[in-house]
């Protein structure tokens, strides 16, 4: 027989694609995946436990080459309403509705818990709404590739359970590499009293990293009723919910086009978006990049203690640990921040370490960077935002702004009138073409926020302030006196939601 090694060149590179072609012909059979289709006796819950036992279960047949790496579950318009908790899903997936307005999952009146993913698996979820759920509407614990796009989460009628009350938990205890993206995503009306009422958390721990992209998302009327809770719009961090308090691990997050509104709590602190590092028997990392976000509306209080207090924008570290470091690192730009107020007071922005406030044994860095182009209407976030084009005092930005409502697009968005100081106020921004809507940005002059407003021009629009519109401007009187004590307080706050949210899961 002929050697191999004597062939020539273009004979060995034909036998290596004959090879090639054999091993996708003939293989292990792994790369197979079985279709769903919810329908009749094949409701959703058996449709998972027919991909989770990697066969059919009774009520539901498979169609394709057969169960495989990657299943899907195809839903069609209308409502599922559940009898049972839904299984937890142990094998990758795809799920795949019709429509974010078409096809609903329904927990029954708060009854029945959402959709749980595993650890370990690859998971795709899109196109539907969940309503009605108990505790949370999509729990992840996955250490793999997480999408989760077009999706609306009502808690209108939902329910808290064992002190949960979630729209979207996704967390990784595990020390692998995960990527997780979210887009269009809407979560609404979630108001109850639980340990924390929350939107969107997002949290990494032992020594793992998660690799985060959050595009077009808009969170509405989110409220915790129990005081000395916690009420959350949006957190990313690293060492909440270990198994002690405090973890190790990194989350690198990339987010845009997120518009937050009112996000309120008469009886404890609100935190619409915050970047959080707890570091315990390792490093925490927390970096994060913001671009074109619209917060408004917060309402919150101070927390029994009198100390918390409540902020739109929360950047924080603390070294639990003895040698180990927590680095929150945060860049923002392009981005509003109106009427957010705690206990009255408007308050923006709570940035810094508090490993000393909180008696830690490690160490705590706080690094915000301005991108440039962020306009607040009051000088809370002066001593962080300091780009030549931030503007603060900035008087008229929320009376400008439109309700939040659909001016197209798959979320509700808040539009900005003829006359804001947000038009034409931006920077163009790599790889954020398109506003929450997916109208085009221009490479010049766009506004600022969520909302792209149509039509303007370069220099349509000048800032009304109350002072200069600089990151130096004075904020003479009664209004210094107390930016000073809430920003003390707000970090206490910080402090006191650290510990309110590792109660919850260790």
């Amino acid at each position: 027989m002929r050697s191999i090694l004597s062939l020539s060149k273009t004979n060995k590179l034909i036998l290596a694609t004959f090879a090639f072609l054999a091993v996708l012909a003939f293989g292990s059979g792994r790369a197979n995946a079985a279709t769903l289709n919810v329908t009749g006796g094949c409701t959703l819950p058996i449709a998972i436990d027919s991909v989770n036992a990697g066969a059919n279960q009774s009520g539901c047949t498979a169609t394709g080459a057969g169960y495989g790496t990657s299943d899907t579950i195809n839903i069609p318009a209308g409502t599922q309403t559940l009898t049972a908790d839904m299984p937890v899903i142990t094998e990758n997936i795809v799920i795949n509705g019709a429509g974010m307005s078409q096809t609903i999952i329904d927990g029954d009146n708060g009854q029945y818990n959402g959709i749980e993913i595993g650890t370990g698996i690859s998971a795709t979820i899109s196109n539907l709404k969940v309503i009605a759920y108990s505790g949370y509407a999509i729990l992840s614990n996955t250490d793999e590739t997480l999408n989760i796009n077009n999706i609306e989460v009502d808690g209108s009628d939902a329910l808290p359970s064992s002190g949960e009350f979630e729209a979207i938990f996704l967390q990784s205890l595990s020390s692998g590499t995960r990527t997780v993206n979210l887009s269009d995503i809407y979560v609404h009306d979630i108001v109850g009293s639980a340990n924390v009422v929350g939107a969107l958390l997002i949290n990494q721990g032992q020594g793992g990293v998660s690799n985060v992209s959050l595009q077009n998302i808009t969170i509405a009327n989110i409220s915790n009723t129990t005081s000395g809770g916690g009420t959350i719009g949006v957190m990313l961090s690293v060492g909440l919910w270990d198994n002690v308090f405090g973890g190790f691990g990194t989350l690198n997050a990339n987010a845009a086009n997120i518009t937050i509104d009112n996000v309120y709590s008469t009886t404890t602190i609100a935190a619409p978006f915050s970047n959080n590092a707890y570091s315990n028997n390792g490093d925490a990392l927390v970096n994060t990049i913001i671009n074109n976000v619209t917060v408004t509306g917060t309402d919150g209080t101070l927390d029994p203690t009198g100390l918390a207090a409540s902020a739109a924008f929360y950047a924080a570290s603390l070294g639990v640990g003895a040698g180990t470091t927590a680095t929150s690192t945060i860049s923002v730009g392009n981005s509003l921040l109106a009427n957010n107020k705690s206990n009255g007071v408007s308050n923006n922005c709570a940035v810094g370490d508090f490993t000393a406030l909180a008696s830690g044994l490690g160490t705590g860095v706080v690094s915000v960077n301005s991108l440039g182009h962020n306009i607040f209407d009051d000088n809370s976030c002066a001593g962080s935002f300091t780009s030549p084009t931030d503007q603060h005092n900035v008087s008229n930005v929320y009376s400008t702004l439109g309700p939040l409502q659909d001016n197209g697009g798959a979320v509700p968005t808040r539009a900005l009138l003829p006359g804001s100081p947000a038009i034409s106020a931006g920077g163009s921004v790599l790889g954020v073409t398109t506003d929450a809507r997916g109208i085009a940005r221009p490479n010049a002059c766009p506004s600022v926020g969520a909302f792209q407003f149509e039509g303007a021009v370069c220099g349509a629009s000048t800032p009304s302030t109350s002072g200069s519109g600089n990151a130096g401007a004075p904020n003479t009187g009664a209004n210094s006196v107390s930016l000073v004590g809430s920003l003390f307080a707000s970090f206490a706050g910080l402090l006191t939601l650290g510990y309110v949210f590792a109660r919850k899961r260790a």
